[in-house]
């Protein structure tokens, strides 16, 4: 499988990420409609983040199946990384979000309350940037496990 493919599947899934978080995620100000937003485009982006998360998996494998301990230090430290950021920038865009609504879910007088969780105004809690880098860490490091199977494909004269 080519990494030409994998990066057409990550590129194809993070933009729609980042149209259902920029474009299907309404506003404070916005009122709301009868169905959230960014059904239709979850419907067609679900597929391409399961390829893609797929393909990350066996991209993974295969880094993996090289079999240096500096590799899996290196994933570690990236793996931190991008768990800090992301919780951090998670973090503050969901305060700023409350803010914005004047409270969550179970605060009266709230744009949202008594809403779901999941609902129009938040789409982009769940559904942005810091969810798919997260997502796609963690499919490449979950590789780690199949790296064996790969490395014994690769001595055999197989893919």
């Amino acid at each position: 499988m080519s990494k030409l493919a994998w990066y057409i599947s990550l590129a194809i899934s993070l933009f729609g990420f980042f149209i259902v978080r920029y474009y299907f995620t309404l506003m404070p100000d916005e009122p709301l409609k009868n169905i959230n937003p960014a059904f239709i485009p979850l419907v067609f982006l679900v597929p391409f983040l399961g390829m893609s998360l797929v393909i990350s998996f066996i991209i993974g494998a295969r880094y993996f199946a090289q079999g240096t301990g500096k590799q899996l230090i290196t994933y570690v430290v990236i793996l931190l990384i991008v768990l800090t950021f992301s919780t951090y920038l998670e973090y503050t865009q969901v305060q700023a979000d409350l803010q914005a609504f004047g409270g969550g879910t179970m605060t009266e007088g709230s744009v949202i309350f008594n809403f779901p969780l999941w609902n129009s105004y938040t789409n982009g809690w769940f559904v942005n940037e810091m969810t798919f880098f997260t997502l796609h860490t963690l499919a490449f490091g979950a590789g780690f496990f199949k790296r064996h199977k790969i490395a014994a494909a690769q001595q055999e004269g197989g893919e």
